[in-house]
């Protein structure tokens, strides 16, 4: 149930903004989106647990490696697909946005652990690359926006909503749970994490609901491939990553399925953050989500049966 909650819940809201979008309107109109991405990384920090790892050189190459293909070469490869497919402004600005984000707080750690990956070296790759993600994802999304059309952000604007909205919030949770001295916490407080990206992702397409239904096949159809492509890029670099480090088994796998996925979280928290109609952007970042989701549950349950 706690895997699938996420996923229904996504579905849930495609369908109530077709049908019931009021809500999701009366959301965005009273700062509620921004009120729930501060609630989502308030929990994330609340979560996130203080598990020991040997810093030395061997753990700095393994989070370089992840930064640079995550953080630097994801969002050049995410502008290379959307010149290859010949994608619209709006579609292009979702695929960059999401590339060019750090990895999810969670999935990518417990898909870890579902493959017998090392699961406090991805939770230290995902703590990392978040944090370093919030002072670098401003400067390549401004480069990859203002190459793919007439899209212009403001960088510092940006960088400064992303340490209010995402940093601050994340570190208050953090410190909660470091002073209340619990070593364990409720597996509940996801569920709260997960309602409010589905509750921002039915306010966001409320609101462009005509950009949502707008879409024909062709669109669709144009989505899926850039996505696929990406995510199916990142997991085959990543993975030739790991064999030129000399991974071991386990901790090669932390490094897969961390840094080749992406957080629809902060992606949301940019879309939520710019002034542009960014209807059509969301549904490239919900179909990135899925699409990742998918195939690495499946590559998890494959590599954990041999």
């Amino acid at each position: 149930m706690k895997q699938l909650f996420l996923p229904l819940g996504l579905l849930s809201a495609i369908v109530l903004a077709l049908l019931l979008p009021g809500g999701g309107i009366f959301i965005s109109e009273n700062s509620g989106t921004r009120i729930l991405v501060f609630i989502i990384f308030l929990v994330s920090g609340y979560q996130t647990g203080s598990k020991a790892l040997p810093l030395d050189r061997h753990l700095f190459h393994i989070v370089l490696t992840a930064a640079v293909i995550s953080l630097l070469l994801a969002p050049l490869l995410g502008y290379v697909i959307i010149r290859l497919i010949d994608f619209p402004v709006s579609l292009a600005m979702g695929l960059i946005i999401i590339s060019a984000v750090p990895p999810t707080i969670s999935s990518g750690i417990v898909i870890t652990e579902v493959s017998r990956g090392n699961a406090v070296l991805a939770l230290f790759i995902t703590i990392s690359l978040n944090l370093l993600g919030i002072f670098i994802m401003p400067f390549t999304l401004d480069l990859c926006l203002k190459a793919a059309g007439p899209v212009d952000i403001d960088q510092t604007a940006l960088l400064v909503k992303m340490i209010f909205f995402v940093l601050l919030p994340f570190a208050v949770g953090k410190l909660i749970r470091n002073t209340s001295g619990r070593s364990r916490i409720s597996p509940n407080w996801s569920y709260v994490n997960s309602a409010c990206v589905i509750l921002v992702v039915y306010s966001s397409l409320s609101v462009s609901k005509s950009a949502f239904s707008g879409l024909g096949l062709n669109e669709y159809g144009m989505v899926l491939a850039g996505v696929s492509i990406l995510h199916c890029l990142l997991l085959i670099i990543t993975a030739q990553a790991g064999k030129m480090l000399h991974l071991v088994s386990a901790d090669h796998k932390a490094l897969v399925f961390v840094a080749s996925q992406k957080t629809l979280a902060i992606g949301l928290a940019v879309l939520t953050n710019i002034r542009y109609d960014t209807g059509s952007a969301i549904i490239v970042c919900l179909m990135f989500h899925f699409f990742q989701l998918f195939i690495d549950s499946f590559l998890a349950a494959y590599v954990q049966r041999r």
